[in-house]
């Protein structure tokens, strides 16, 4: 799933730091990029790629954008599954499943080191959003002493970097999605397929299922760019098609429901052009949606625009910024399809390295470069847009911290730029 940052200035993070930063126990080395001097100067960019590492504490790698170089490698927690940036800020926040931690710190600094938040025993966190600027919200999957019935919730303040609320969800949650307005959020639950809805409490304002409207199975959930609306992607009984099922921010029921292709599997925000994209793995297709267009109680309450062919399996789907395509990663084709936004027209196939396995797809805020992480063979692969050629691909860091020869390496999971 794609993640577009917007791009902000390196002195910009130095006061952010001050402001926001509490002081980690650890201090591990990153990489600044050495910027060419000469012509107008340019705001660099970057891609991190977080990894798994079964054998011990996973990593985040920072690629520059410009120059497809891995420069910096950073040891985060055990299990490490997700990350992300809340709004308008240059922390990153990372997921450590294992170790029921969240790791956070400033790659863009190197005199200040990450600081490890803790969460309640057994909490298990799987995913990280935040529509909200100031705060980062967790979704762990596990069960605690303060909630023994189902996963929960947890909310970290910036200023703080300490769990400051945790909000009791469904079973096994698995991803969310915050409204950027009223700042409502939205966490799908696994193991009842529901929806559970948290208000600026954050309380369980309440839950959504089958007597609200909700579609079998939901596994992906978007916030419109507005924050008016929460689209809801549900799978059905992966043979029939599935439903986009639209709630408006605040509410706990179905306002309507859209059909989908055969089992979706994963949606994205375009916040340029105002589109929802949706792939459908079930018929290897991608819908898309006209997300400034919503009436629920229309006859079309939200515009379908196109239903578009691409490789097998389509898993994730990145937009460009500049407005002029999308990528989609195909897992069972092993390639990513390039597709006109303006035609819908696919344009070409760019193949994969051989046993790929494409699961996240990125791309950078100049629209110069797509990011696919490759879990099948332990790399990132770099799409070049001008041309759509693989520019580079970059390996995970080993396992074993040290190893030089015949390593086991640990698994990219999920790309985030700015």
């Amino acid at each position: 799933m794609k993640v577009l940052r917007k791009s902000s200035f390196l002195a910009v993070a130095v006061l952010i730091a001050i402001v926001q930063l509490g002081c980690g126990d650890q201090y591990r080395p990153v990489a600044n990029p050495v910027v060419s001097p000469g012509g107008q100067p340019q705001t660099p960019h970057f891609a991190w790629v977080v990894n798994f590492n079964p054998s011990g504490l996973g990593t985040t790698t920072e690629i520059d954008v410009s120059g497809d170089t891995n420069i910096g490698v950073n040891n985060m927690g055990q299990g490490s599954v997700a990350l992300a940036f809340p709004p308008n800020s240059l922390a990153l926040f990372v997921a450590n499943r294992d170790n029921d931690t969240v790791t956070e710190y400033l790659p863009t600094l190197t005199s200040v080191g990450p600081t490890t938040i803790s969460l309640f025993p057994g909490s298990r966190p799987v995913f990280l959003n935040s529509g909200r600027a100031g705060f980062m919200y967790v979704v762990n999957s596990g069960t605690t002493s303060a909630c023994p019935n189902g996963g929960s919730l947890s909310v970290i303040p910036i200023t703080t970097l300490s769990v400051s609320n945790t909000v009791c969800v469904g079973p096994n949650p698995t991803t969310m999605a915050q409204s950027s307005v009223n700042f409502f959020a939205y966490v799908i639950n696994q193991g009842d397929g529901s929806v559970s809805a948290i208000d600026t409490g954050p309380s369980l304002a309440g839950t959504i299922t089958a007597q609200q409207g909700l579609g079998q199975n939901p596994v992906s959930i978007t916030a419109s760019t507005n924050g008016s609306w929460i689209f809801i992607v549900t799978q059905g009984d992966g043979v029939s098609p599935g439903t986009l099922d639209i709630v408006g921010s605040g509410g706990t029921t179905v306002a309507a429901s859209v059909p989908l292709g055969v089992r979706p599997t994963f949606s994205v925000i375009d916040p340029v052009l105002n589109r929802l994209y949706v792939a459908n793995s079930g018929d290897n297709t991608v819908s898309v949606f006209d997300a400034s267009n919503v009436n629920p109680s229309g006859s079309t309450p939200i515009p379908l625009l196109a239903t578009v062919p691409v490789g097998t399996n389509p898993i994730g789907i990145t937009p460009l910024a500049n407005s002029s395509n999308f990528y989609v990663a195909n897992a069972g084709s092993n390639d990513v399809t390039v597709v006109s936004a303006n035609s819908f027209s696919p344009l070409t196939t760019v193949p994969l390295p051989a046993g790929a396995n494409p699961v996240f797809i990125a791309s950078d805020p100049t629209s110069s470069k797509v990011y696919v992480a490759d879990q099948g063979i332990s790399a990132t692969t770099i799409i070049r847009t001008v041309d759509n050629t693989v520019a580079g691909n970059i390996a995970s860091p080993p396992q074993v911290q040290g190893c030089i020869s015949n390593c086991a390496l640990q698994q990219p999971m999920m790309i985030v730029t700015q």
